[in-house]
């Protein structure tokens, strides 16, 4: 409940609650963490972040776990980070990191 309550006001789902709120689609969001759930093995799980919030997976090759799963994940919006795993000696679980590169501003 708190992931939604929190992207309610960059989605056009706010219109439903309020006609007149001023949706701003132009701002970067990142969203990332566990989600428990296998994303290469069920991709549609995530389809409600695609419907409601515009939120795209940032693509992944390597597993999050010794176990080769991916249950770690990011999804964006009007940025493209880089996906990588830090590698954690003692634990099952590789964590995942995201690069982002960002360019000096020209006037």
């Amino acid at each position: 409940m708190f992931l939604f309550s929190a992207l309610i006001k960059y989605s056009e789902t706010s219109l439903l609650i309020d006609e007149e709120f001023q949706i701003d689609k132009d701002v970067p969001i990142i969203v990332t963490g566990e989600f428990n759930v296998d994303v290469k093995r069920n991709e549609k799980a995530f389809g409600f972040m695609k419907k409601h919030f515009d939120l795209n997976m940032v693509p992944t090759n390597s597993p999050s776990t010794l176990g080769n799963s991916y249950f770690d994940t990011a999804f964006t919006r009007n940025i493209t980070p880089e996906l990588r795993n830090y590698v954690c000696y003692s634990s099952y679980h590789r964590s995942i990191l995201l690069r982002i590169v960002t360019y000096p501003r020209t006037i």
